[in-house]
């Protein structure tokens, strides 16, 4: 069963609910947490990491806050899990010093698969397609 992260789950929510305010608009965290019932520290730690990545840019002050760096159509939800989370990847279920071949194994044939397929997915889809009801809380 594939699962995202709670961390990039967080993250894709704060992000469609910028995608809803007016592009030039610097988003404070504090209204980002509030409509989407995520914890404002949590948020801000992640809006750092997306920053960092930049897939957000932030300004300080008074009117500051957080802004997509792109249009919300660019931003694809692989954007956002690689930048939480790291590269969607399989994993041996075995240390890779006790697997001396892992190109013939064929338990890691499938995980790999299956990594590319859940790629594939989340690289096709965008913050920009993505609709969040914040108040079925």
């Amino acid at each position: 069963m594939f699962r995202l992260s709670k961390g990039s789950e967080y993250a894709i929510a704060g992000l469609v609910y910028m995608a809803s305010r007016p592009a030039s608009y610097f988003t404070g965290i504090e209204e980002i947490s509030r409509a989407t019932g995520i914890s404002r520290q949590y948020l801000a730690k992640l809006f750092r990491t997306l920053a960092a990545r930049g897939i957000i840019t932030s300004t300080r002050g008074r009117d500051g806050g957080f802004m997509l760096s792109k249009e919300p159509g660019a931003i694809t939800l692989l954007h956002v899990v690689e930048a939480i989370d790291g590269p969607v990847e399989a994993r041996c279920i075995r240390n890779a010093d006790e697997c001396p071949d892992s190109a013939a194994c064929q338990l890691y044939g499938v995980l790999k698969r299956c990594a590319e397929g859940v790629t594939g997915v989340l690289s096709s889809e965008n913050i920009a397609g993505i609709r969040l009801n914040f108040f079925c809380r």
